[in-house]
């Protein structure tokens, strides 16, 4: 059962970074590291699987079948063994590190379209969603979603905690969230739960 919200976390890794690229309209040098993260983050099962052998080798390690055992720590041969078998993440990492490359270069290259026929001057593509200065507790999302549908933030507010709550993985969306949207440039901002 939790299996496959984990399954889901590990696809969506390389798209969220894309879409933080995207959403946050950030410079070449960012969208850079951006893109070796996502690199990084395909190859790291076979980083971990390189890393519990030499651990292993380190501590004198026997394997048994797929299983390894240490006399001291006795704990660490179950480390390695499950180390051993993240390989098998690669399944889900390398084509969600394919599509968040993908995004990132589909992202830089609208930017840099965007900032030749503008002239590199005359500013950004408004966002069309900012998350609050003003109104915030933690990252200002929930102030944000507010504005955006117009309605009250303390329902917001208890809504997103019963979600956080209930769906574990709606903690990643949050922060997700905090990562991929700007905050709000201007200094004044409409009242919380006013249409505009």
């Amino acid at each position: 059962m939790i299996y496959l919200p984990l399954i889901g976390l590990f696809l969506l890794v390389g798209p969220a970074i894309a879409s933080i690229a995207f959403f946050r309209r950030l410079s070449t040098r960012w969208h850079l590291f951006l893109l070796s993260l996502c690199v990084v983050y395909g190859i790291s099962p076979f980083l971990l699987r390189g890393g519990a052998f030499s651990l292993a080798k380190r501590f004198d390690c026997s394997a048994e079948a797929v299983r390894f055992r240490c006399t001291s720590p006795v704990w660490l041969g179950d480390v390695i063994s499950g180390l051993v078998m993240s390989d098998w993440l690669a399944i889900f990492a390398i084509p969600s590190a394919i599509l968040g490359a993908i995004g990132l270069l589909i992202s830089g290259i609208l930017q840099h379209r965007h900032s030749r026929d503008t002239g590199g001057t005359s500013g950004e593509i408004p966002a069309v969603f900012y998350r609050s200065r003003r109104h915030k507790v933690i990252a200002g999302v929930c102030s944000a979603l507010a504005q955006q549908w117009h309605q009250s933030l303390s329902l917001i507010r208890v809504v997103t905690v019963v979600l956080a709550i209930v769906i574990p993985g709606f903690i990643f969306l949050y922060f997700w969230c905090w990562l991929a949207f700007p905050i709000d440039p201007r200094w004044q901002q409409q009242p919380i739960g006013e249409q505009s």
